[in-house]
């Protein structure tokens, strides 16, 4: 029975399942790098960037592109996911993923600028 299931892995892998794991794996965290940048920029104070847009809107902007990127990557992921047998707990599976990991990515984000703040 294990056999089975291995070989339909690796005929997977065969397939290019690995590339497409990474690529999105990628994508999702040059999104998440784009969020955590908008999130802190967004909280900082009145400071300007280049001397010409301040910060908030800079930060609200990189905060839109980066919602955008991450609806676009995960359309890519459910789009690819439906076509497996069990597409809706994967879909499920992976929405709840990408909502647990962005939260951990601001939090990471949001206490490393605290600790810069305080040393």
């Amino acid at each position: 029975m294990a056999v089975k299931y291995f070989k339909r892995f690796n005929a997977s892998l065969d397939k290019g399942l690995a590339k497409a794991v990474f690529d999105h794996v990628r994508n999702y965290m040059m999104c998440a790098l784009l969020l955590a940048i908008g999130v802190t920029w967004s909280d900082e104070g009145a400071s300007l960037l280049f001397e010409v847009i301040p910060t908030s809107y800079s930060g609200l902007s990189l905060i839109i592109l980066s919602f955008i990127l991450f609806c676009l990557n995960l359309y890519d992921g459910v789009r690819e996911i439906s076509k497996s047998r069990y597409h809706t707990a994967l879909t499920v599976g992976l929405v709840v993923l990408y909502i647990a990991m962005s939260v951990v990515v601001i939090e990471l984000a949001s206490s490393f600028r605290a600790s810069l703040q305080f040393s």
